[in-house]
């Protein structure tokens, strides 16, 4: 009898808590938190040209994993590992068709899970490092707006809720995506992960193996006078609201399974621009 096997999509902006997501959803026996498994194959900045895993072992599966081919990787990752669920929290759009599109004709699942922020969470995390509101504002309509251009199958789930009710909102979302659920599932630091790239705090949390799921954090003073303003010109943009609504009423439920795939001319601008990083990688910062 063939295994039914999935490979689960964390989409979403950047700081979105995707990594935090994956590492959840890989917390079983069964399944593997693959991390931003894109960089790997397609890398941008100057990190991404080696794997050093969370473990820090030398008999790190990472070892086998990285010698196989973009083309052959989940199905050669299913087999090795012996697993029946992969969790990849690339994010990035044109991996994301690309592995929808590849993956349906190798007879694998594959489930798309929408990640976001409340607006005034959103824009925190970047204001606090530095970005502007409004810079953040359309960063965020610029993601979905494309996500949605795809038509790409997709569950939403909503950051905000899931922090307010992790073991709840865990549950939900693996029976939207017809996983086991077991209790304490959520606490995804109990699990030895071999997470590469993605969010650096979430894998200080993983090398530690300990962690907690944070509530929503209180905003300082600075940020709290800016709220009101914020609201308005949120209320004001049609666009967003748009998006919103289409978020929301999309939460923990499968939506666009009979839609037909596209890659949009953002697709292709994309991917030259991705083979442009690749020659001349950014330098980082938290450079591994």
């Amino acid at each position: 009898m063939t295994k039914k096997r999935k490979l689960i999509n964390i989409c979403g902006t950047g700081r979105s808590g995707s990594t935090m997501v994956d590492l959840i959803l890989g917390n079983d026996p069964r399944a593997f938190s693959l991390g931003e498994v894109h960089a790997w194959f397609r890398p941008f900045r100057s990190h991404h040209f080696k794997i050093i895993c969370s473990c820090g072992r030398k008999n790190c599966p990472w070892e086998q994993l990285k010698k196989f081919s973009e083309d052959e990787f989940y199905q050669k990752c299913f087999d090795w590992l012996d697993v029946d669920i992969l969790v990849d929290s690339s994010k990035n759009l044109p991996w994301v068709i690309d592995n929808n599109l590849r993956e349906k004709r190798n007879n694998i699942t594959v489930y798309n899970v929408l990640l976001f922020k409340e607006p005034i969470n959103f824009y925190h995390s970047y204001w606090k490092r530095g970005t502007r509101i409004d810079k953040a504002r359309e960063y965020f309509k610029k993601y979905y707006l494309r996500f949605f251009s795809a038509n790409l199958p997709y569950i939403t789930l909503n950051y905000n809720e899931l922090v307010a009710d992790p073991a709840g909102t865990i549950e939900a979302l693996c029976n939207a995506l017809e996983i086991p659920y077991f209790e304490g599932k959520e606490r995804f630091w109990n699990k030895e992960h071999h997470q590469v790239f993605g969010s650096m705090g979430t894998r200080k949390q993983v090398e530690k193996a300990q962690s907690q799921i944070r509530k929503q954090e209180e905003f300082p003073p600075e940020y709290k006078k800016l709220i009101p303003a914020i609201r308005s010109d949120d209320e004001k943009d049609k666009i967003l609201q748009d998006i919103l609504c289409e978020l929301k009423s999309n939460d923990l439920k499968l939506t666009n399974r009979t839609k037909s795939i596209q890659k949009p001319y953002w697709y292709y601008l994309s991917k030259l621009k991705q083979k442009y990083r690749q020659r001349f990688p950014q330098e980082w910062k938290y450079d591994q």
